[in-house]
């Protein structure tokens, strides 16, 4: 074969490799914004407690929890955890919904902040963070009355089967339903007739922005994700979910409604406040 046509046939094959990759990539994501959607439903009014100290296990796990939780309080150490523990209920008047602590910690470790917490409140549910090489700890923290744990290095798909199995315990608090959203100051949304209003102004949507609105409100604060957004406002047309043809049309949006404030959650998708 000429030098020029294996050339050719090889770049071809790039490009289909890279194709198939973005194909599989969307179909990973699909699956994983499913998962993730079924379980902030369970942890979207949940307050949690963090504590571990190891800064960037902490750090990088902030970043997942914050997009699952209403708050989240981190800690450094053991003592520091059961600092902050006493100081949200004296502020709030309750506990946290879930505390989530490493073993090995300075201070107070794992264990020792556990039994402190059991104290105050014996029924509060407690996520154990471990490595493979503390077993020696797990049969004492069972005997305490853990039941969940996570093992590192964590792993994305283990934290959301954990914290829905957690959450599914703790009874949500039902609030009743209105048929006007209040999205800021002198910013609605009528559910009823599908328009959005600024100082008793009705906005002119397109269609696409209309249905981008109704999603952002039916999906009450929790992220609308990339192929949720494609498969409603691109349904008959066959597109590649690129975040990136998303853009345009959340940055018209917002440039005619500067008001509404449209967060861009990482690898996830969008998020109206």
């Amino acid at each position: 074969m000429p030098l020029y046509l294996l050339t050719k046939e090889i770049n071809y094959l790039k490009e289909l490799q890279a194709f198939f990759c973005i194909i599989t990539d969307n179909l990973k994501r699909k699956y994983l914004m499913t998962d993730y959607n079924i379980v902030y439903e369970t942890t979207k009014d949940l307050n949690v407690l963090f504590v571990e100290d190891d800064k960037n296990l902490r750090e990088e796990t902030t970043d997942v929890l914050n997009n699952l939780f209403k708050s989240l309080d981190t800690s450094v150490d053991g003592k520091e955890g059961l600092i902050q523990y006493n100081k949200f209920f004296n502020e709030h008047k309750k506990f946290y919904d879930i505390v989530v602590a490493d073993i090995n910690m300075p201070h107070l470790n794992g264990i020792e902040l556990t039994k402190e917490i059991y104290k105050l409140n014996s029924e509060q549910p407690i996520v154990i963070v471990s490595a493979h090489n503390e077993p020696r700890y797990l049969l004492e923290l069972i005997n305490i009355g853990i039941k969940q744990f996570l093992t590192k290095p964590l792993e994305y798909d283990n934290i959301l089967e954990v914290f829905h199995t957690i959450a599914n315990d703790i009874v949500p608090i039902e609030e009743e339903e209105s048929s006007i959203v209040s999205l800021g100051e002198n910013l609605i949304w009528d559910k009823d007739q599908n328009l959005l209003i600024e100082n008793d102004v009705e906005i002119e949507l397109t269609n696409r922005e209309l249905l981008l609105m109704k999603l952002f409100i039916k999906n009450n604060n929790r992220v609308s994700t990339y192929e949720e957004i494609f498969s409603l406002l691109w349904e008959e047309e066959f597109t590649i979910s690129s975040p990136q043809l998303l853009k345009p049309v959340i940055s018209r949006l917002k440039k005619k409604v500067p008001s509404l404030i449209i967060n861009s959650i990482s690898k996830l998708g969008y998020r109206l406040q």
